[in-house]
């Protein structure tokens, strides 16, 4: 005896397999692709932004670090040098009648670079109490896809590192222009 197989409202039969068409399959793996195209070019900010943020945050874990190693062994012969204008900066320490030994040199993401510093020769070092010497500064970090800036403040008297979206309060706009301020309120 035959058994009658069900049909569907749009006439499909419910008794065969179950599977779908390769037509079927073809034309969602093709909206997928073009839902893709057009959201793909949208993600290329966000990333770059969070390259420039996970950078910032490891050249402060840097700093902190040799902030730490200069207490610990109470010496002032670790210095952080930033390539202006660059892609890196090094960690490097002092040695006794000889060139400075390179410690550490970190190569940022290639949509990021250091724009500019406000150390003296762009370079910062921990004195034995762990304070920047001779004084604190900022370094500059641009995404070079959407132009967001990242700052890399160490502070003056108590060597905090911080990381802030925002310049320092120390720095004030003049013609579209960021200018450091010295303490008597005049731009340098």
């Amino acid at each position: 005896m035959r058994r009658k197989r069900e049909k569907a409202a749009g006439g499909r039969d419910l008794g065969g397999n179950g599977g779908f068409t390769l037509l079927e399959i073809s034309v969602v793996v093709a909206l997928l692709g073009v839902i893709m195209a057009v959201s793909l070019p949208g993600l290329g900010k966000p990333l770059a932004y969070y390259r420039l943020k996970v950078a910032a945050s490891q050249m402060a874990q840097d700093l902190r670090e040799i902030q730490q190693t200069a207490l610990n062994e109470e010496s002032d012969k670790y210095r952080v040098f930033f390539a202006a204008g660059g892609s890196h900066y090094e960690v490097r320490k002092a040695q006794e009648q000889t060139l400075p030994q390179v410690i550490k040199r970190v190569y940022l993401p290639p949509t990021v670079k250091i724009v500019s510093t406000t150390f003296k020769d762009n370079a910062v070092t921990f004195s034995v109490k762990g304070t920047p010497y001779p004084q604190g500064g900022t370094v500059t970090l641009q995404d070079t896809v959407s132009g967001r800036l990242v700052y890399v403040i160490v502070a003056s008297i108590t060597g905090r590192v911080r990381i802030s979206t925002s310049p320092p309060e120390s720095w004030e706009v003049q013609g579209g222009a960021l200018c450091l301020k010295a303490r008597t309120g005049l731009p340098f």
